[in-house]
């Protein structure tokens, strides 16, 4: 470090010590840095969302423009309004593999997990590698919540067999293993999920850091 940087350092460091609200808001902006979402990755949403809304107005039959809009409802934690855009998109393409998997996941966030599983598994039908397989794991969240955990033990299953290292899957199977009183297999997946976690790129950490947290959770009860 030359002398010119410490001397930079220095002062911006005398500034932050006249204004502790702000060394606070610093500080605590570092720790949650895997948390706040990223400023551009919004702007660019936006951008999209307004320029999908004025493609579906001039043309609702636009199942691209419907598709693309329904994700990012999804992102932003709409499923219902998601799932109407995914339901006109179906319309046109029955047999996409990737809009019945977003149908599904649409129903299935909006309470609905055993209308879920039919889109779910006609999209499997389709094409069981659409996503690393992620449709086997949102299949087995809704045979969880509807009470088969054996059979959404086996779809989680399939699904980590494909992609090992996926948090929110590893939570789910964690929390199935549990359910059926496998109590050292659930701590040991939960283990292997917040290694994993620790050792992801940022913006995997950034994307999965409430599935840490509930595995942390759940190990702790283990």
């Amino acid at each position: 470090m030359s002398w010119m940087t410490a001397i930079f350092y220095f002062f911006i460091f005398r500034i932050l010590l006249q204004y502790p609200y702000l060394l606070a808001a610093l500080v605590l902006a570092y720790v949650l840095r895997d948390r706040i979402p990223s400023p551009s990755e919004y702007f660019r949403r936006r951008k999209a969302f307004a320029r999908l809304n004025r493609d579906v107005e001039l043309n609702p039959y636009n199942s691209e423009a419907r598709r693309d809009l329904g994700m990012i409802y999804l992102a932003k934690g709409m499923p219902k309004e998601a799932l109407e855009h995914f339901r006109e998109a179906l319309k046109k393409e029955a047999d996409s593999a990737e809009i019945n998997h977003f149908v599904g996941l649409s129903l299935l966030r909006t309470g609905k997990p055993d209308e879920a599983v039919v889109y779910l598994e006609k999209s499997i039908q389709i094409d069981p590698k659409l996503k690393y397989g992620e449709s086997y794991l949102y299949l087995g969240e809704a045979r969880f919540a509807t009470g088969k955990t054996e059979a959404a033990l086996e779809n989680l299953k399939t699904f980590l067999a494909r992609y090992n290292s996926s948090i929110e899957g590893l939570y789910y199977y964690a929390t199935a293993l549990n359910t059926l009183g496998r109590k050292e297999e659930a701590r040991k997946a939960a283990e292997d999920g917040i290694r994993y976690h620790k050792a992801n790129p940022s913006f995997r950490r950034k994307r999965d850091w409430r599935w840490n947290v509930k595995l942390k959770r759940m190990k702790r009860t283990l």
